[in-house]
């Protein structure tokens, strides 16, 4: 590899080349996306910047730059960061390619095709629940999931990541979440109570269901998936519209569900 070359005039400091000047902005985008990847939700600009050792005014250059590409988003009613479209797109063509990923397709388009419901998998992302995959097969609904949208964490697949990881990690968008549903939906009562009750059932029975979340019309079910250590990755779920399966807890969907989430455990190593 050929050495970095610095162009020194007495009296100066020091200067990168050009081609060593856009390697180290490089690195450090990438340690400003790492940093709020790391932190799994959306982050301040002076957190980030004390988290990678930079000034605030710095830091907000580079972000800004990223934003601009798609790499970094902003909530502009808090001020906060998160993981952009773009560093989503490049993260679900890296779990595609990853192992397990033609197994996943298979036993997706399976569960499809037998339940009659749309499908689609969940990874957590520094805005909550974030899909990565879906699959519509033959089914014909207007139930349908776009790569890279972020669920709520009342939703079905929301309460699979609420009962499966720590709480310090998920509460401040389960809070958001509480907030933005009593305030759009008129006579709605959710609150952290009804959220830790529910966090108990759903642990102990590995599913969690929920009714006219997105459309009065709708049920969701949805299933932990694990690696073959026991640690919580992802969340399978099926949804449609409510009259047109069965939406019992211990009915047949439920039970396939389950099972599609089993197999897929196996086939995830790390």
């Amino acid at each position: 590899m050929s050495a970095v070359t610095v162009n020194h005039r007495k009296g100066r400091p020091a200067r990168l080349s050009a081609e060593a000047a856009g390697n180290s902005t490089a690195l450090i985008g990438l340690e400003l996306l790492k940093a709020i990847a790391r932190e799994s939700r959306p982050m301040q600009l002076t957190e980030i910047a004390l988290a990678v050792g930079m000034s605030a005014s710095r830091t907000h250059r580079y972000l800004s730059s990223l934003r601009h590409a798609g790499f970094v988003g902003k909530d502009e009613a808090t001020g906060r960061y998160l993981i952009g479209p773009s560093t989503i797109e490049i993260g679900i063509a890296a779990i595609k390619n990853a192992d397990g990923g033609q197994i996943t397709d298979d036993l997706m388009k399976d569960l499809t095709n037998r339940t009659g419901l749309c499908s689609y998998l969940c990874v957590w992302g520094s805005n909550g629940p974030t899909v990565i995959r879906s699959e519509m097969g033959e089914v014909r609904t207007v139930a349908r999931m776009r790569i890279g949208s972020n669920l709520s964490m009342l939703t079905a697949t929301g309460q699979i990541f609420l009962s499966f990881m720590p709480l310090e990690t998920t509460r401040e968008l389960l809070i958001r979440d509480i907030d933005d549903w009593n305030r759009e939906t008129p006579g709605a009562a959710a609150s952290i109570e009804k959220s830790m009750r529910q966090r108990s059932k759903v642990e102990k029975a590995r599913i969690a269901r929920t009714r006219g979340m997105r459309n009065p019309a709708w049920t969701a079910f949805s299933s932990p998936v694990f690696n073959r250590g026991g640690s919580f990755r992802m969340a399978l779920t099926v949804i449609g519209v409510t009259t047109h399966f069965d939406t019992r807890l211990d009915g047949s969907i439920a039970a396939q569900l389950k099972a599609s989430s089993e197999r897929l455990s196996m086939s995830i190593l790390s």
